[in-house]
């Protein structure tokens, strides 16, 4: 076995660092504890988690390739701020992916088989109810069933994606407008046509959740999610 120098430890160490730093404030941007806007400064950030600034610079700028952090005057690190031409952008992907995922999986005569596996992610929205972070991470599991469904690696790294930022999006711009039993009843819908086979009506359903959804984000206009 090879020998790993001193220097080598230490760049592996910190580059375990960052990663970890990166899905901590990704995580904390998903869930609303990072607003947009919110200036993220690199001595607080390691001093929450008890690390150097390097690893936390690192993270920062990983999350501004990924369009999570903006640079703004004076090299400050702010959380991005989530656009209607953003939002519609993602729609745009969704709507065709999704469709094309419940069309291919019936063709291949299996929807009874994916109805199944949404039905126990439906039961976890559900119980989920009375937490808002849960029920719509719960709800993006939703839809990740069906494109993961496909089986397609590509797709499922471009979907992990789409899913983050909507789970950001749908929480603080759909949620607290929106009825949860509301919600649940279109995921209801979808799963019985899903059951019957029924090609139609299964997008109907879907084509029917995503108008809603953009067209609550479009009476926002402007910035969907503000400070």
């Amino acid at each position: 076995m090879a020998n790993v120098l001193p220097g080598e430890k230490t760049a592996k160490k910190e580059q375990n660092l960052s990663s970890a730093v990166y899905e901590a404030i990704k995580d904390k941007i998903i869930n609303g504890e990072f607003l947009p806007g919110s200036i993220l400064m690199e001595r607080s950030i390691a001093e929450e988690f008890g690390v150097s600034r390097t690893p936390v610079r690192e993270a920062l700028k990983r999350l501004s390739q990924e369009g999570w952090v903006d640079w703004e005057e004076r090299r400050r690190a702010v959380v991005s701020e989530i656009t209607i031409s953003k939002i519609m952008e993602l729609f745009t992907l969704r709507e065709m992916i999704e469709p094309f995922a419940i069309k291919k999986i019936i063709s291949e005569g299996k929807p009874q088989l994916l109805a199944g596996q949404l039905s126990a992610v439906y039961q976890e929205m559900a119980e989920a109810k009375g937490s808002p972070i849960d029920f719509m991470k719960h709800d993006m599991e939703f839809h990740t069933t069906i494109v993961h469904f496909m089986g397609l690696s590509i797709l499922n790294t471009l979907w992990q994606k789409i899913s983050e930022d909507m789970t950001r999006l749908v929480m603080h711009a759909v949620y607290p407008r929106r009825d949860t039993d509301v919600i649940l009843a279109e995921h209801k819908a979808l799963i019985d046509a899903l059951w019957n086979a029924d090609h139609v009506r299964a997008l109907e359903c879907i084509d029917g959740h995503f108008s809603i959804i953009v067209d609550l984000f479009k009476q926002k206009g402007g910035t969907v999610i503000q400070r």
